[in-house]
């Protein structure tokens, strides 16, 4: 696994973040999130279980967060919050 339970992340996949969009009304794009969950011994294609820290109307991963901040996702989706804003202020040339 890439990543681990604990892990702060970062929400990154705008196409699905669109969909999410317009199926729910919540944007996930950029949300920080935290790992409280991974399934390693089945064949999910999505083995993270994220919280994120504001509501996103998602569920409650088997109740292992809180109700409606829940979603799984896949490594490609996410990336580490401290890598995320190293490579925003590489990009604006803070770095």
């Amino acid at each position: 696994m890439k990543y681990k339970i604990g892990d702060w992340i970062v929400y990154t996949d705008k196409e699905f973040s669109n969909k999410w969009k317009k199926d729910y009304g919540f944007s996930l794009y950029g949300k920080i999130g935290k790992i409280i969950d991974i399934e390693k011994y089945c064949n999910l294609p999505l083995p993270y279980l994220l919280e994120f820290k504001g509501f996103i109307n998602g569920h409650s991963g088997y109740r292992k967060g809180r109700d409606g901040h829940c979603q799984w996702c896949m490594d490609k989706e996410i990336t580490l919050y401290k890598d995320y804003f190293k490579l925003k202020k590489f990009i604006e040339g803070e770095l």
